[in-house]
């Protein structure tokens, strides 16, 4: 029953989105089915009897014509649905069903990329689900071309004798039989290799994409690298070594059962009842001959059809399971828009966990940012500061405590509405393949944004560069789809990054480490800059670099997941405590610096 069920419901997503394949397909399957039976039965068996019968030779030649010119017909629509209906449609399918699984993977919780159980059957889903639903419609249509070309043949073999046709079935269940166990064995395998596929993926990745190409050229990490694919390779290796010695045993008892009860016994049978019991006539004989290996084939083709869809059903579950993933960052249920200006965000007693986490990665944490505050955290790598950015996006949900933006919980708001009040860069930001006008507005660009996108450039520091090129905002970023596309240095691709922000038409600015990738006087440049472009805007960034932090209204310091001190900048050098010591060993290290270059 769930085999049923979970086919059942890929036949729908083929019928929903792509009906015309659906019908063609079913269409096909009739049309086939009867061609096999006509070919290996019905034209047999009418031609002998017309032979035996003495007809004339113009009559055979009508029935000649007319089986030619089926087959013409057919062999023509096969082609006609084989080049045009079937790969348009596997192409339709593939861009709708992607879509659904796109919007689907934008509502997933950010905690399900960190769970690789979940991320392994994610990618699968996505990487198969379309292919396999095309697959599933084939099989249909072979399954309808099966069972109505079984059907003409039993029917016809049931007018020469009854036992023909139970030997055959029989001795197609035990092939079954063995059949279904080795999809068994197969499918427990591509669990076991999908891990290990994954990790050698990765690595095969990590070896041509250009992101990668300056790392692996100047360390050791090939090594490491090498040691990992092989290990995974080796692993799969061992998998198949596992598993190929029970799908052989499997298949050779089905070749051997195979040939035994159908080459040797079927006709055995057959050579009885015309030379011993004289039951059956030499043309009966010739046209069962032929029959009966057709449906043979037809039977065990045809059980190997239902087999596959117990293979698909298994691959289907996977999908469907995630299709109906709930998240838990979501809108809840009487959520509302999010309307009115900005005015406050608190957070009372903050904790929070990641899943499968031994400790808290933030605890009670308390804070007030107001509207027009230039807020900044800092701390040590691990102290919680990217975290805590992440729970006032609502990536994440606290395990504990509250955060409330304008004195109402964030979950009474839509998650739309909440997350369209911040602008964010994150460290670790992302460039598109597209025009530099698409990856600041990151939209389809409209010339009425023209004004909007120069400015946010000339903001962010981007002004420079951008003279320079020749196709100015349209100018493609990266050479993935158009080889005169600009590779971009680390901090022009992060003066982008913060022109997105810029330009989006929001009231609380996040920046996490915004000048990580720019020199001392490109990073004043653009805190100078950001400063008045956000003069009238909330900002909260978090910086290693404590020389950006002394423009900030309020500092927060965190250390192991915990808000230590707090204060202007002249209040925490003035608390001589973390703060302070942070702030002095940077300043000896730029002393250092400006003494070496003296």
């Amino acid at each position: 029953m769930k085999t049923l069920r979970n086919t059942l419901f890929m036949l729908g997503q083929v019928a929903k989105y792509t009906p015309a394949f659906f019908f063609w397909t079913v269409v096909e399957g009739l049309v086939w089915g009867c061609i096999h039976s006509f070919t290996s039965v019905l034209f047999v068996k009418a031609l002998f009897d017309k032979i035996g019968a003495g007809a004339p030779f113009s009559d055979i030649l009508v029935l000649v014509g007319w089986m030619a010119a089926f087959f013409i017909a057919a062999y023509i629509f096969h082609e006609w649905y084989w080049q045009h209906i079937e790969p348009t449609a596997r192409q339709t399918l593939h861009e709708r069903m992607q879509s659904v699984l796109f919007r689907k993977a934008l509502g997933l919780d950010l905690a399900c990329y960190d769970n690789p159980d979940f991320y392994t059957d994610f990618v699968w889903a996505i990487n198969e689900a379309d292919s396999r639903a095309v697959w599933v419609a084939e099989d249909m249509g072979k399954l309808i071309n099966r069972v109505v070309s079984t059907a003409v043949i039993i029917g016809v073999l049931l007018t020469v004798d009854v036992w023909i046709v139970l030997a055959i079935v029989g001795a197609v269940a035990v092939t079954v039989g063995l059949k279904l166990w080795r999809t068994k064995i197969q499918y427990r395998r591509d669990v076991e290799l999908k891990p290990e596929q994954r990790k050698a993926d990765y690595i095969g990745r990590v070896f041509y994409l250009a992101d990668y190409a300056k790392e692996i050229r100047l360390s050791r990490a090939e090594d490491v690298l090498e040691r990992e694919y092989d290990g995974a390779v080796n692993n799969m290796i061992g998998r198949f070594r596992q598993y190929g010695k029970k799908l052989f045993a499997v298949g050779t008892a089905r070749s051997i059962s195979t040939s035994m009860l159908f080459d040797v016994g079927i006709m055995l049978l057959l050579v009885y009842k015309m030379m011993v019991q004289q039951t059956i006539t030499l043309g009966d004989f010739a046209a069962s001959i032929g029959a009966t290996w057709k449906l043979f084939w037809q039977i065990g083709n045809l059980m190997d059809y239902l087999a596959n869809f117990k293979e698909h059903s298994l691959y289907a579950e996977k999908f469907r399971a995630f299709l109906g993933y709930q998240a838990t960052v979501c809108d809840r249920e009487g959520a509302a828009a999010l309307t009115g200006t900005f005015e406050e965000l608190r957070l009372n007693n903050v904790t929070f966990a990641y899943p499968g986490a031994d400790r808290p990665v933030l605890r009670d944490i308390c804070l007030t940012i107001r509207r027009g505050q230039k807020i900044a955290l800092v701390g040590y790598n691990g102290a919680g500061k990217s975290t805590l950015i992440k729970l006032l996006m609502r990536l994440y949900d606290p395990t504990g405590g509250t955060i409330a933006l304008n004195g109402k919980c964030a979950g009474w708001y839509t998650l739309e509405s909440y997350r369209n009040k911040f602008g964010t860069v994150f460290q670790d930001y992302q460039l598109f393949a597209a025009s530099i006008a698409e990856n600041v507005v990151t939209d389809a660009f409209q010339e009425s944004d023209r004004e909007k996108v120069l400015k946010a450039l000339a903001d962010s520091g981007f002004g420079g560069k951008l003279a320079a090129l020749p196709n100015g905002i349209q100018t493609p970023l990266t050479r993935e789809f158009d080889d005169g596309g600009v590779i971009l240095s680390g901090g022009e691709a992060q003066k982008v990054a913060i022109a997105r922000v810029f330009a989006k038409p929001c009231e609380i600015v996040i920046l996490d480490e915004p000048s990580s990738a720019l020199d001392p006087i490109a990073e004043y440049e653009l805190n100078q800059a950001m400063m008045s472009a956000a003069f009238d805007k909330t900002v909260i960034f978090i910086s290693h670099r404590l020389s950006t932090t002394k423009m900030a209204d309020v500092i927060y310091m965190l250390d192991d997941g915990r808000i230590i001190e707090q204060g202007s900048h002249d209040e925490l050098m003035a608390l001589d405590g973390k703060y302070a010591e942070m702030f002095h060993l940077q300043a000896e290290k730029y002393n250092r610096q400006e003494e070496c270059a003296v």
